[in-house]
Order: structure tokens, then C-alpha cells, then sequence
């Protein structure tokens, strides 16, 4: 067929033509496709009447009247049995379904009344704690915050994703653990955390004014300088060496006095000795030679933070506040101020977190991209890779 049309509009080559030529002179059907295609040509080319506008409307009411024609009353009746059986048979169906579940249900309350609750499962996206075998915490929930304060012991802690607006907060007497999709593990000692470490996510502590973010497999320690400044001040025991007596007043007056006591710390003792009697100094004229001069030991200065110190802890107040503008400037003052310092490589990046907190993203990205650049070894290099779109 395809190749008696192609010979028919020209399209094939004079040896293949050549070779359709002889083969229609042996085969009919061929030749009789050819003559179909001959007659088609000349119907379509064969002029037609003009269709009148009465015309077409007559045409257009002939269709409208067999649409609308109504069916024979055999057909009508056969479709009217198949309705009903087909309605029979889906009632059929449905009675046994139903009946079914109704016994199913049935068989299913006798068996409940026997039968204990089981236990709850705790939901997927609920913290697992597994404490260690001396922790000591409590737990407390509410207004989409969980709250965990850990006492002593160590607490392991696999938390999924959260939902919108839930919080997952574990804190100690001094210090402070947010965390969101994160496996870690803090230790706490009488109140006071010991140390973090991070198997997956990240982990944000705030500790003695300031705010460290802790990676995927990294681990962070409380510093002694710290710890030991909040450790209660020991009295220091009398120094029977550095304490002298004041004399006490000439015998003549027969009165007795108190003798004051300066002991090291330069306070007075709660409780003052009496004065020697007239006799025993007259006795004991050891009693009567005049004392040394007290010794003052004065206390030692309070410790006064660093300006790099307040500076950090200038940019992270802004970041709590929400002032991520601010906080993203302070954090570059403080990169470009204080290179050396060892908060700069958290200052580096908490900068790109500011910028991006803030709608910048395209800074962010930037920020991100030049910590990558010019800290190989930071801390937060996978974090970093993840906000530049590596």
C-alpha cells in the first residue's frame, strides 16, 4: 500500500519505479489499490455544488433529530435487564462484605475484653534519654518546650526532627544545650557541665557568656578557669604570726579593755580576747613589751574581662536578641580586630549564620564560601559546606 501511493505521487526513484511498474502488471491487489487511489484523486478533484445556508440547516436538523431519536423498546428492555442483574449482583456483594466485617468486629470486641493495653511506644519524633547508671535529672515539658536538667551523671540524647516551634533544651546550673536533629552525649558533676560530644548534627552550648556550636563528631570541655571561679572561697585558718594585740590601758585606770585582733585577712576575729590583768603585767613584763605591727594581706583583684572578651560577648548578645544586622558586624570587627584570638575561627562562621538569620543569603553564602577559603582546619567547615551550596 505505502509503496503503491509513493509511486503514485512520485516519490520513488526510476529504479524503484521502474520495478513498482512491473510488479502491477503481475499482482491484482496492487493494481486494484492503484485504481482505488485513481478514483479518490478524481473524486476529490471533481467539482461540488455550493452549499446553500438552507441547506446546512436542513443537515444540521437531521443530525439534532437522530440524536434525539428514542431507542426501540427491544433495546430499551434488554439495557433495563442488565441494570437489574448488574444492581442484584452489587447487593449480593455488599450484604456479604458487610456481614463479614460485622462478625469480624464482632469476634474482635470478645477478644479485647480479655486482653491487656499494651505499652505506649514513644513517638518518632520524641527525644530518646538512656542516663547513665548515677544520672540524676528531671525532666520537664511545656508550650512545645522539653526541658532536661542534669544534675550529675552522664545523659545520651537522640533527638529527631522537630516540628514547628518545639524546642529541645538540656541545661545544668551553668550552662546550656540546644540542639535539633542531633545524637550527642553531655556529662554534668554536682550541677556543672563536664563535656559534650556530638555524633550527628550540631549541638549550640552557651557557656560563661558565650555560645559555641559543636559539629558532627566533635566534642567540647568546660574550662577550669571557669569552674574554679564560681567554687565557693575557703576562710583562710588565723595566722598566729601575722595577729598582734593592742596594749590595753594603764593599770592606774583599774578598767579592762577589749583587744583588737588583725588577722591576715583583714578582718576582725567574732571574738575578742580580754585584756591582760594589772597583775599578770606586772608579773610577766614579757606581756607588758609593745607587739610587732599587724601584717594586712589585701585580697587579690577581681578578674576584668579582656576587650577581646567583650567584644565576643557584645556580637553574641546581639545574636540572642535577634539583632542579626549588628551581629554580623560585630562578628567581622571582632575577625579582622583580633586574628590570633581563639574564638575567631566561631567568630568567622557565626558571622555567615548571622548574615543568613538576617535574609542576606547571597552574603551568607559569601561568608560561608571565604571561612571555606581561609580556615582549612575550622571547626566548621562541614556546616560551612552545606550553607555555600557545596
Amino acid at each position: 500500500m505505502n509503496l503503491v501511493e509513493a509511486l503514485r505521487d512520485g516519490r520513488l526513484g526510476p529504479q524503484e519505479a521502474a520495478s513498482m511498474e512491473r510488479h502491477l502488471k503481475g499482482c491484482a491487489v496492487c493494481t486494484g489499490l492503484a485504481r482505488d487511489l485513481h478514483r479518490i484523486g478524481d473524486a476529490v478533484r471533481a467539482p461540488r455544488d455550493r452549499v446553500t445556508p438552507l441547506s446546512h440547516q436542513r443537515a444540521r436538523v437531521g443530525i439534532l433529530e437522530r440524536a434525539t431519536a428514542l431507542p426501540t423498546p427491544g433495546a430499551s428492555f434488554e439495557k433495563t435487564r442488565l441494570l437489574l442483574a448488574a444492581a442484584t449482583l452489587t447487593m449480593a456483594v455488599a450484604l456479604g462484605f458487610f456481614g463479614g466485617k460485622w462478625s469480624a468486629a464482632t469476634n474482635r470486641i470478645e477478644a479485647a475484653q480479655h486482653m491487656t493495653a499494651p505499652p505506649r511506644l514513644q513517638g518518632a519524633s520524641e527525644p530518646q534519654l538512656r542516663p547513665s547508671d548515677d544520672a540524676r535529672f528531671t525532666r520537664n515539658r511545656s508550650a512545645g518546650l522539653d526541658e532536661v536538667i542534669l544534675e550529675d551523671g552522664a545523659l545520651d540524647v537522640a533527638q529527631n526532627q522537630l516540628g514547628a516551634g518545639e524546642r529541645f533544651v538540656v541545661r545544668t546550673k551553668d550552662a546550656q544545650i540546644e540542639v535539633r536533629a542531633t545524637t550527642f552525649r553531655v556529662e554534668a558533676k554536682e550541677g556543672r557541665i563536664l563535656r559534650v560530644a556530638v555524633e550527628q548534627g550540631t549541638a549550640e552550648v552557651q557557656y560563661a557568656g558565650f555560645t559555641a556550636v559543636i559539629p558532627a563528631g566533635g566534642s567540647w570541655r568546660a574550662t577550669d578557669e571557669a569552674f574554679e571561679k564560681e567554687k565557693p572561697v575557703e576562710k583562710a585558718a588565723p595566722d598566729t604570726t601575722s595577729s598582734a594585740v593592742v596594749p590595753s590601758a594603764p593599770a592606774k585606770e583599774k578598767t579592762s579593755s577589749r583587744a583588737a585582733v588583725v588577722r591576715g585577712n583583714g578582718r576582725p576575729p567574732e571574738r575578742f580576747p580580754e585584756a591582760p590583768s594589772e597583775s599578770a603585767s606586772e608579773e610577766s613584763p614579757e606581756a607588758a613589751t609593745p607587739p610587732s605591727a599587724p601584717t594586712f594581706v589585701p585580697p587579690p583583684p577581681a578578674r576584668v574581662p579582656s576587650a577581646a572578651s567583650r567584644a565576643f560577648a557584645d556580637a553574641m548578645d546581639s545574636l540572642r536578641r535577634g539583632d542579626y544586622a549588628a551581629g554580623a558586624d560585630k562578628f567581622e570587627w571582632f575577625v579582622s580586630t583580633y586574628p590570633a584570638d581563639a574564638r575567631a575561627d566561631e567568630a568567622d562562621y557565626l558571622r555567615a549564620v548571622a548574615l543568613q538569620r538576617a535574609g542576606r543569603t547571597a552574603e551568607a553564602v559569601a561568608a560561608a564560601k571565604r571561612y571555606l577559603a581561609t580556615r582549612p582546619k575550622g571547626a566548621h567547615r562541614a556546616d560551612a559546606q552545606r550553607m555555600a551550596g557545596n
